[in-house]
């Protein structure tokens, strides 16, 4: 008998595999419609709304018993903190909803005069409006679909009702109201999971996989522009290895960071799904939001295949990169073989690739605590040795892998760790003896272009592409600059970007120091004295007629409206010192001779005398959010009560669990929802609070924002107040006034800010971020 359940249980296992060998999108929608949005409103009738709402959508085949219910076991062993098993003669533990509890922090919102029928109402008639637009297409279009536009559709649908506000972050468990049904939902879809009715069957692994280097990539910059396209090529490359398992897995399997509403991820489901995400504004993909990170959730048995597919999308958009570049629709390089050669082998060494994955089954069994007794010390295994017994003895359900995913993930973190002092070591194909690049000084020149006076360039080799008299924009490389490949494809990535991503990226720019320094000049000029710009521009466009080229720029956002219909002359020129014949002649490559200076001067004096000369300074800052290392570990997540409703915890469950629950969890348990949490979190932060301070309500320009880190050249009059409102938006002590401007609110402490008629989730009090500032 026993070898019989063996032999049954393998055939299982290997039919578990083979099914989830590629994702099966079908599964995956029925796993992220198993519970309603609105399942909080009413816990007991949760499952008939779930089967109703399915069958809205198109789902078929969704009763109780075809429902996935193995995901949602590993999920919710994942999420939920430890509640008590009952018996027939003990109660089930009831809890109404009437709080959301702050996943990082002891905040919460209270809840309460809420209509539940209000609710039912708006997503059912969401969920039919929906259904009927997707009816006739497939599993993945219509996965996608509901994980990217069902929030703001239902949202839309109920503007303005007393209930929608909490709809981000409604819980999926009224007594353990931490963690959001979206979270619940988005973890269930990611896990490959299998239930008989009395064995579980999963086939996952958890996954890490970064690229970089990053510090001195970004670093390695002449120009603000370089600062932008270092950090931008960075996380646009970590998306296009994200984009393999978007594409076969989708979304929800990458659990850190979250990518809902990622600019580039919102691009990706409009051209290749055919899909209007709500609300997405084509123009955001400019912005670098994608750390150069990721955890996943992935199959157990192809993730070398997944990684070999990663690496050669990385490969191949760097190829495509550069051959866009050299080609007639970008700069029209005839480059030889040789050199081509040489380039290659620079680019080769770019971007430094590692990734790491743990099992969650070895030999045909689930990975135990017992299985890292040679990686962890022992405190740390009896730790989670007594927790197992705990839960498999009181918990209200039987544990399973998702109670391990602290200490997977802990070892993931360690076994990268590991994995980066191994340095991989390449041999360059072609010897490195030449001039030095003039921004990154590592590796050779190929690509240099000589000062007016043709001054020699020395070189050691043939190896390299005279870029003198090609009609090559400055902004590309400057007079007697030289760059080695991949400083160069820095510099030129946006011909690229914008023949092969979006029309966006067409004329891109990034403003100067000069054009940052004196942006509220400009601001007062253009509020007090616009007819005197005015005749400035236009005395200057008649000096120089087609001379300009790429001297009127992209304004700030804050000034764009007052501009109106008038060009943005470049910052530079409103400084007096800078109207000489000397910068005219190397700026345009012309001169206006003395009389043509003193007209510009006399009609920039008329404006200064009334407004006051531009300041030259301009402010760079660097926002670094304290401690994520210990957060993503679970280090600094608070006491293991604060999981639960206030209710539950003080009245509902027994002392002795409790005391249980204390002794052997002190804190909370890291959790794919907490990792989901924090990813929202920084998302939100970055999405909907940096951009604003920095670019909408103050003169500065963003050159990253990928959660927490922030990077931006800021005007000196706002830089106070832009430090101030970073700072306290990252831990969601902010509020947003009757004018809709983010301001300082130290007295919330919830976790929450409601902005745009939605709560949005924040890192919370607990959490604080560094900044350092160059003036």
């Amino acid at each position: 008998m026993n070898n019989f359940l063996k032999r049954l249980e393998k055939f299982l296992s290997n039919l578990i595999f083979r099914v989830f060998k590629k994702s099966n999108f079908a599964e995956k929608l029925k796993a992220f419609l198993h519970d309603p949005i609105d399942k909080c409103f009413d816990i007991k009738g949760h499952e008939k709304k779930a089967e109703k709402y399915a069958k809205l959508i198109g789902v078929s085949n969704f009763s109780r018993t075809e429902r996935p219910k193995g995901p949602d076991m590993i999920a919710s062993c994942m999420e939920r903190s430890l509640l008590p098993k009952h018996s027939e003669e003990q109660e089930f533990i009831a809890q109404d909803f009437n709080e959301i509890r702050h996943p990082l922090s002891e905040g919460y919102l209270r809840v309460s005069n809420i209509d539940p029928n209000d609710a039912f109402n708006s997503i059912g008639e969401t969920y039919k409006q929906i259904g009927e637009q997707i009816k006739n297409w497939d599993d993945k279009k219509k996965f996608f679909f509901l994980w990217r536009n069902l929030q703001d559709r239902i949202f839309i649908k109920a503007e303005n009702k007393d209930w929608v506000k909490y709809l981000p972050i409604l819980p999926a468990d009224t007594r353990v109201p931490d963690h959001s049904i979206w979270e619940h939902l988005k973890i269930a879809s990611s896990v490959s999971a299998f239930w008989d009715g009395k064995t579980l069957i999963q086939n996952n692994s958890l996954f890490l996989f970064t690229i970089g280097p990053v510090q001195s990539f970004i670093a390695q910059a002449r120009k603000t522009r370089d600062f932008y396209m270092g950090s931008f090529i960075l996380s646009f490359l970590t998306f296009k290895a994200m984009e393999v398992i978007i594409d076969e897995f989708g979304p929800t399997n990458i659990i850190y960071p979250d990518l809902y509403k990622q600019p580039l991820v919102d691009w990706w489901i409009k051209k290749n799904l055919n899909i209007d995400p709500v609300g997405f504004n084509t123009e955001d993909v400019q912005l670098p939001t994608i750390p150069n990170r990721f955890v996943a959730i992935l199959p157990l048995n192809n993730k070398e295949d997944i990684v070999k597919q990663m690496e050669e999308k990385i490969k191949n958009t760097i190829k495509e990169a550069k051959e866009t570049i050299f080609s007639k629709r970008g700069l029209k390089l005839d480059i030889s073989n040789e050199i081509r050669g040489k380039i290659d082998s620079q680019l080769s060494e770019f971007p430094e690739i590692y990734w790491v994955a743990i099992p969650w089954k070895i030999k045909g069994r689930d990975i135990s605590y017992s299985d890292f007794e040679n990686i962890l010390d022992n405190d740390i295994v009896k730790k989670y040795e007594d927790l197992w017994n705990f839960a498999d003895k009181e918990g209200e359900f039987k544990p399973n892998i998702g109670l391990l995913y602290e200490l997977i993930y802990s070892v993931l973190e360690r076994f990268m760790g590991a994995r980066k002092n191994v340095r991989t070591f390449k041999q360059p194909n072609v010897e490195e003896k030449g001039r030095k690049c003039s921004v990154c000084g590592e590796r050779d020149v190929i690509f240099f272009k000589e000062t007016k006076n043709k001054s020699k360039f020395t070189r050691y080799n043939n190896l390299v592409v005279d870029l003198t008299d090609e009609n090559i924009p400055p902004k590309f490389i400057a007079d007697g600059e030289g760059l080695c490949a991949i400083c160069f494809l820095k510099r030129t990535f946006e011909i690229y970007l914008k023949e092969k991503v979006s029309e966006v990226f067409k004329d891109l720019s990034f403003p100067s120091t000069a054009e940052i320094a004196c942006a509220d000049f400009k601001e007062k000029m253009l509020l007090n004295e616009k007819n005197e710009y005015q005749k400035y521009l236009e005395k200057f466009k008649s000096k120089f007629k087609s001379l300009l080229g790429n001297q009127f720029v992209r304004p700030l956002d804050k000034i764009k409206d007052s501009l109106g219909e008038l060009e943005n002359l470049e910052g530079a020129w409103f400084y007096e010192e800078n109207l000489t014949e000397k910068y005219i002649r190397d700026e345009l490559g012309t001169s206006i001779g003395p009389s043509g200076i003193e007209e510009l001067r006399n009609l920039l004096k008329e404006i200064t005398n009334k407004v006051g000369k531009p300041n030259p300074y301009y402010a760079l800052i660097y926002l670094d959010g304290d401690n994520m290392g210990k957060w993503l570990s679970g280090e600094l997540l608070p006491e293991i009560k604060h999981a639960y409703a206030s209710e539950t915890w003080e009245k509902k469950l027994r002392d002795d669990f409790k005391n249980e629950i204390k002794n052997k969890r002190p804190k909370k348990l890291l959790t794919p929802a907490i990792h989901a949490s924090i990813s929202t979190a920084l998302r939100n932060y970055a999405l909907e609070f940096v951009r604003k301070i920095v670019e909408e309500e103050h003169l500065g320009k963003l050159v990253y924002a990928g959660g927490d880190d922030v990077l931006a050249f800021v005007n000196l009059r706002d830089l106070l107040d832009v430090i101030h409102k970073l700072r306290w938006a990252f831990s969601g002590n902010v509020k947003i006034n009757s004018d809709g401007k983010i301001e300082v609110d130290l007295d919330n402490k919830t976790g929450f800010v409601e902005k745009d008629g939605r709560y949005l989730l924040t890192m919370g009090p607990n959490a604080s971020a560094s900044m350092g500032i160059v003036i």
